[in-house]
Formats: C-alpha cells, structure tokens, sequence
C-alpha cells in the first residue's frame, strides 16, 4: 500500500475544503450540479473520444493498483534476489532452478528461466535481446498509461472554462431586467464555479497521477535493466561479487546499502623473466 499517494490526496482533499470554508461565509456556493455535469461529463466524453471506452475504465484499475497500491521500489531486494541466483549457479544446474522457484520479483524469475534456453541453440545475445525487448515493451505499456492521465489533465480546465463562458452568456442575457444589479454578483460567482472545478480536477487529481506514474515506470525500467544484466552475468557464470556490484552500479552511491570489506582478487603472478 502506498501511503504518500493516501496522504498526498488527503491533504489535497483537505487544503481544497478548508479554502473553501474559510473564503466565504456562504461556502454552498461552491456545489453546483451545472457545473459538475459539464466538468465531469465533458471530461469523460472527451476522453472516450480520444481512447476507447474500455482503456478509460481501465484507468480506474490503474489508479488502484500503481498508485494507491504501489510503493517505491525496492531495488536492494531485488540486488539480493539476483546475488542469490549467481551464488546457486555457480553450485550447479540443480541448485539454480530450485533458488529460480524461490525468486519472489516476476520479471526476474521470467528472465531466470529463460537462462534454460541456452542448452537449445540460442546465442548470449539473442537471449540479451530477448529480455530488453520484453523491457522495452513493458515500459512503453506503463508510460502510455501514464501519458493518458496526462492528456485527460487537460480537458477539466478547458470543459470549466466552457461552463463559465455558459454562466456568464446567461447572466448577460439577465442584465436588461428590473433586478439584474442584484443578480450580477451571485450570477458571476456560480459562473465561476466551474472554472474552479476544472482547476482543481486538474491540478490535485490528474497531474499529479500522471507524474506519479512516470516516476513508477522510470523505476520501473531501471529495475528491469538491473535484471537483465544480471541474468546475463548469470549466463556468462561471473563471480557473485562482481555480479553484485556490477548491478549495484545501476544505483547512486547512496541507494547502494551498507555493505562490508571487498574482498578484492588476487593479484596476478609477475611473469617470470
């Protein structure tokens, strides 16, 4: 569960209501079923236009499952996960398929198993690409998902907009009766309750989801490259130490964890003269 996307939108929720409250006396001003319809309505009519219906709702999911039921990644875990995979393979075939079983991150143990194919006649290289294809692919998934939440962030302040443009088009049409001058000033604020809405749809829900995503999905592809070049070390049958610290290298010094003394090679023996 990730509870700084719970906190982030419930101080959202809570900054936007106490504004609200405090910025007037008469603060039911503010609920205006015109303006609902046209925001929202416009919103999700706008958006069925530009992608199909189904990819829409799925967003829905999306929110659930890599926003609200996300959290950061935890690469070290992972580091582990692959340090244990070249430790079991360089103690036998046998070893390594029952610490395969073991591996808890779906893409490493997709990319583990594939390491079997090596005893058919499949090179290094067409499994390196392999993997990198199956990367790629689920990065361009994930940063499409990412790039509709950011297309949608741009309709509630444009459907807003129209509903003031509405509001005010029907309080000019007024402005020839006996009570008009009365009627300008609660006229112009309910007009511009939907410009409000738009913003704030914007600006506390749609953006914010977006760039959430795309930071998930840029972890998300470093996780994915860590995986790859460490099943590939894997294959090559390098020494676990230099696994280790081949996928660590992926990470900021300061991501990398504590860790104890290096045990360094041996040096090479001088040559004899």
């Amino acid at each position: 569960m990730n509870f700084s996307s719970f906190i982030g939108f419930a101080m959202a929720g809570t900054v936007f209501i106490a504004a609200l409250m405090t910025s007037t006396k008469n603060y039911m001003v503010f609920l205006d079923t015109h303006a609902m319809l046209i925001v929202i309505g416009g919103t999700i009519s706008a958006s069925c236009i530009c992608f199909p219906i189904g990819k829409v709702l799925g967003m829905i999911k999306v929110f659930m499952r890599r926003i609200l039921g996300g959290g950061k990644r935890d690469f070290l875990a992972l580091i582990d996960e692959i340090v244990a995979l070249a430790a079991a393979n360089r103690r036998g075939k046998q070893a390594f398929e029952g610490a395969v079983n073991k591996v808890k991150d779906p893409f490493l143990k997709d990319a583990a198993q594939v390491l079997f194919w090596l005893d058919a006649e499949v090179s290094k290289e067409e499994l390196r690409d392999l993997l990198e294809t199956r990367a790629e692919t689920v990065y361009e998934r994930y940063s499409s998902e990412a790039n509709i939440f950011r297309i949608m962030s741009k309709f509630p302040p444009a459907f807003g907009l129209l509903g003031t443009s509405l509001g005010m088009i029907s309080l000019l049409q007024g402005l020839g009766s006996s009570d008009a001058k009365n009627n300008i000033g609660p006229s112009m604020s309910i007009a511009l309750v939907a410009t409000l809405y738009g913003i704030v749809a914007a600006n506390f829900v749609f953006i914010p989801i977006a760039e959430n995503l795309t930071q998930q999905t840029k972890e998300d592809l470093i996780s994915r490259r860590i995986v790859v070049e460490g099943v590939m070390l894997i294959a090559d049958d390098k020494p676990t130490q230099y696994v280790e610290e081949k996928v660590k290298s992926f990470l900021l010094p300061g991501e990398r964890g504590k860790r104890g003394a290096v045990n360094r090679p041996p040096p090479k023996a001088a040559k004899a003269a």
